[in-house]
C-alpha cells in the first residue's frame, strides 16, 4: 500500500509518511480557521503527537490515510481520509482537510473526494462512502455534492458550532451497480 498513487487532473493521492509531519502541517491542525469543523480541533497538536498518529493511522488495514498533493507544485496541501473500513457491509468513512489555506476554493478537495471515493467503490470494491457536514460548513458540503455524493439525511441541532447548535448534514455516495440497482428498483 505504501506505493498506492491515485491521480487526479489537479492532485494525487498517495500515503501520509513520517517526513509529511512537518511544523506546517502541525500548524494546519492547530490552526482555528482550517480545523473549525473538525472534531479533531478539541486536542492541541505537536510534532510528536502528529507523528503518532501518522504511524498508527498508517498501519491500521481498517484505514486509508492519504496526502493530498497538487501537480502543479508537489506541495502536500492537507489529508484525506477513509476509515474506519468496514469489510462485511463494505462501507467506510471519508474525511478530509485541505490545511494550506492558499489552495481552498480551487478545487482540490472536491477532486480528492471523488477520486477516493471512485477508488473505494470501483477498486476496493465498497458498495458506500459516508461522510457528515457540519451545516453551516458550506464550502465543503458544496465541494462533496460535487463530487457525486448526495444528501442522505439530516441531524437536526447536532453539534455546537460558533455559539448555537447547528443541524448535522449526512452525505453519501453509492457504488454504480447499487445507483442501478436503486433505478431497477424504482421502476
Amino acid at each position: 500500500m505504501k506505493d498506492l498513487r491515485i491521480d487526479g487532473e489537479k492532485v494525487y493521492l498517495r500515503p501520509v509518511t513520517l517526513s509529511d509531519a512537518t511544523e506546517e502541517y502541525v500548524n494546519w491542525l492547530n490552526d482555528k480557521e482550517v480545523n473549525q469543523y473538525l472534531e479533531s480541533r478539541f486536542t492541541r497538536y505537536t510534532l510528536d503527537n502528529v507523528k503518532d498518529y501518522i504511524k498508527k493511522a498508517s498501519a491500521d488495514p481498517k484505514y486509508l490515510f492519504l496526502a493530498i498533493i497538487r501537480k502543479d507544485n508537489n506541495k502536500h496541501i492537507g489529508n484525506i481520509k477513509l476509515g474506519p473500513i468496514d469489510w462485511h457491509h463494505k462501507f467506510s468513512n471519508l474525511g478530509i482537510m485541505i490545511g494550506d489555506k492558499d489552495s481552498w476554493g480551487r478545487g482540490y478537495a472536491t477532486e480528492a473526494e471523488r477520486i477516493i471515493s471512485d477508488y473505494a467503490l470501483d477498486v476496493l470494491k465498497l458498495h458506500k462512502i459516508i461522510c457528515g457536514f457540519y451545516a453551516d460548513n458550506l464550502g465543503s458540503l458544496k465541494s462533496i455534492l460535487r463530487a457525486g455524493f448526495h444528501i442522505e439525511g439530516v441531524l437536526k441541532n447536532q453539534y455546537l458550532s460558533k455559539g448555537g447548535y447547528v443541524d448535522a448534514i449526512l452525505i453519501a455516495k453509492f457504488s454504480k451497480e447499487n445507483q442501478a440497482d436503486k433505478q431497477h428498483d424504482s421502476k
